[in-house]
């Protein structure tokens, strides 16, 4: 409960229901970045245009700081004092702005629990003169639930102080200090750290925007090439509304995808991750020309999405942009799904690698959505219709990917074999076969000057042959020319070459 020390100053508990409490003890995030983003989504809410991500290593702290439309007190110790269901959308489900809120819940300040000790609150709004400061000791939460149990239904999750400082009355903002920091966070901090860092790993630390694009757009198979700094950082631009890379996109199919790119522009939203702007870190570098886009666009009674998939010739690189991305107001559910939602893993499974696919679902998809943000239930109606919906666009997508990309590929392969062929032909011909046999050699000339006009001929240079094969037509052809030993003497010859 909250308690009143002096008219500046308070202090109390922080409760959750206990139909919840198994999820946030258990490790609801599976990552620092997962937390971090829950955070950074608050600020999107609190309808911050620009979020600042200052790593600390020398200082053991994280710092996350907005210039959304802060707190107060009051809001503080409604909205944190007892975690509940739905405060965060009891008003309206739109921010002051005009933003659709992604929280729902507003567990997202309890992330932080799981990668750091203890965290302090600065907030204040615009036109008051209060700062709000909270300290925040998530010691509480790491005892025995038991012990931690307030009543018959509420649990206790960390115990805070908190006081009334001064703010100037046009300021507006939240600062958020990480302490203490624990876990696979310290991962985070070491490799933020000149004296730590992996000197084999890929890191962005030190990099502007434009060679951190570079960077992204160079051959790398796996995130997992990159220090946990680095990782961390693609994880949270990947999950929350920030815009594009420029050239994120091959040029030629730039038109198809720019609806996207604005709408995404549009939201002004900014994360700078110490001092670098960072972007959704999806960068698509296909090893040839050959790749294209198929829109998506469905309307169902339970639920309706719109997207893009991206098709390649090649495997997706790297491997965590393979699959299908979900986004709900504009902040993804978990990462890219390899199997896009359980689709078939026999029909096409090489193009399938060959695939990326963004899709914006309406709000009626978050009834699916588990607590933690990255699953969705699968037995729910508007994920059971907008899978079908997906999987039967994906069915075409692989069946145009064969035909434009695998086959068109396949044909190309097989026409330059063909060429090495009719050349490697013409020169045998010149300079081994015309002087022994002038009309043979003169035949296979014009058979290669033909070779794209008949298609019989092409066949056959396209054709591989067995070794079986070469000694089956051997024979076949030395019978009624050559005598036994003759066609001996020759099968002994073909036989000392194929052995060398």
């Amino acid at each position: 409960m909250s308690e009143v020390v002096t008219d500046t100053s308070f202090r109390g508990d922080i409760r959750v229901a206990s139909r919840i409490i198994d999820f946030l003890s258990s490790g609801l995030y599976h990552s620092p970045a997962a937390c971090l983003k829950e955070l950074v989504n608050n600020s999107y809410d609190a309808d911050a245009t620009r979020v600042e991500i200052y790593v600390k290593p020398d200082a053991d702290r994280i710092i996350i700081s907005d210039n959304g439309c802060g707190m107060s007190k009051d809001d503080f110790v409604s909205h944190f004092s007892r975690i509940s269901e739905s405060h965060k959308r009891m008003s309206s489900d739109l921010t002051e702005g005009g933003r659709p809120k992604i929280g729902k819940i507003g567990i997202g300040f309890i992330a932080a629990n799981e990668i750091c000790e203890i965290m302090e609150i600065f907030s204040t709004e615009a036109g008051s003169t209060e700062l709000l400061h909270v300290t925040i000791n998530f010691a509480e939460m790491r005892k025995a639930p038991e012990v931690r149990r307030r009543g018959e239904t509420d649990f206790v999750k960390g115990d805070y102080e908190g006081e009334i400082l001064t703010a100037e009355q046009e300021e507006h903002y939240t600062s958020l200090f990480l302490m203490s920091v624990r876990g696979e966070a310290q991962k985070i901090m070491a490799s933020a750290s000149l004296l730590n860092r992996d000197a084999k790993a890929y890191t962005f630390y030190g990099l502007n925007e434009t060679n951190i694009v570079k960077l992204l757009k160079s051959p790398i198979g796996t995130w997992k090439d990159f220090d946990q700094y680095s990782q961390t950082i693609m994880e949270v631009a990947l999950n929350v509304p920030v815009a594009y890379y420029a050239g994120w996109i091959p040029v030629q199919l730039e038109n198809q995808v720019n609806d996207y790119v604005e709408k995404t522009a549009d939201l002004d939203f900014h994360v700078l991750y110490d001092g670098i702007e960072i972007k959704k870190p999806i960068v698509y570098v296909p090893p040839s020309e050959t790749c294209f886009v198929s829109r998506f666009e469905f309307v169902g009674e339970h639920v309706s999405a719109q997207g893009y998939f991206y098709a390649q010739h090649g495997t997706i690189k790297p491997q965590e942009l393979q699959g299908l991305l979900v986004r709900i107001r504009d902040a993804a559910v978990g990462e890219y799904d390899h199997s896009f939602w359980g689709y078939s893993p026999s029909d096409n499974s090489v193009i399938q690698r060959w695939l990326s696919a963004e899709i914006w679902a309406d709000d009626r998809l978050e009834d699916a959505m588990n607590i933690d943000r990255r699953t969705l239930r699968d037995t729910m109606p508007p994920y059971v219709e907008l899978r079908n919906a997906i999987h039967k666009h994906l069915k075409m997508v692989l069946s145009q990917a064969r035909a434009d990309i695998y086959e068109a590929g396949n044909a190309e392969r097989k026409s330059k074999r063909a060429q090495v062929t009719k050349d490697a032909v013409a020169s045998l011909a010149s300079k081994k076969v015309a002087h022994i046999a002038p009309d043979v050699a003169q035949q296979l000339v014009k058979a290669m000057e033909n070779i794209d006009v008949v298609p019989a001929t092409r066949r056959a240079l396209e054709r591989k042959f067995t070794v079986t094969e070469v000694y089956e037509t051997i024979i076949k052809i030395a019978e009624g020319l050559l005598t036994e030993e003759q066609l001996a003497a020759l099968l002994r010859r073909l036989t000392e070459q194929i052995g060398k």
